[in-house]
């Protein structure tokens, strides 16, 4: 298998990313399509689920959430759901919230693994030997390699496919009010729960069964 610059170029260019401009995410993606139109598939096969992370707007709502999918042409997701959960963080001040999808990808839905082509040796070596020439261009290719276990998709977002959704953890007080437990106990409650690490009041992630309630309830109100 031959893996020649320019498609090099094209895999490096994707993974230097795009500051979120979708024009430049679409070139790119074009490029990158063109150029693994004839590869293998072994590097175009994914038989595990795939997540990806994305924050939620007000202006997301009715085409991921009420129709059920909202078309955003290729993007990167990742087969690691932990590093999902992590990227880029749990809130934005202008997003409604964060959204964790999940999606087992079905053949032609997949444009490259690259967990797939980091694990050739032929392309690993190619990627070498791309960058003892062009090593400005390589950084993108070689700033992550492999760890962010990225698949590129082309496959629409789905609210039904949303398995965790980020809230706010109800406040002690009204944790407490709701247990009924005494005024006098809850100083002493309060330093047992952070000692414990206990995430109280902060941004953390739904359970799968409280984000599809959240999405029905959403759709009841729209």
């Amino acid at each position: 298998m031959q893996f020649d610059t320019k498609l090099l170029m094209a895999l490096s260019a994707w993974q230097s990313g795009w500051g979120e401009n979708p024009t430049i995410r679409r070139k790119r993606a074009e490029t990158l399509k063109y150029e693994v139109r004839r590869f293998p598939l072994k590097f175009r096969t994914v038989s595990v689920p795939c997540y990806r992370k994305r924050f939620l707007y007000k202006g997301d709502l009715v085409a991921i959430v009420m129709r059920d999918e909202s078309n955003e042409g290729a993007t990167s997701w990742t087969t690691d759901i932990r590093f999902a959960e992590q990227f880029k963080g749990l809130i934005r001040p202008d997003a409604v919230s964060a959204a964790i999808f999940k999606h087992t990808p079905e053949q032609g839905e997949v444009i490259i693994s690259l967990q797939a082509l980091w694990a050739d040796s032929d392309f690993v070596v190619a990627a070498n030997a791309f960058r003892e020439s062009y090593p400005d261009d390589a950084r993108g290719l070689f700033n992550f390699t492999d760890s962010q276990s990225e698949v590129i998709l082309e496959v629409p977002l789905r609210g039904s496919e949303i398995i965790a959704l980020t809230g706010v953890s109800s406040s002690f007080d009204e944790l407490c009010d709701t247990a009924g437990a005494p005024e006098a106990e809850r100083n002493s409650r309060f330093k047992e729960l952070i000692d414990s690490g206990a995430p109280l009041d902060r941004p953390q992630y739904l359970s799968k069964e409280a984000t599809q309630r959240a999405i029905s309830n959403t759709i009841r109100k729209i």
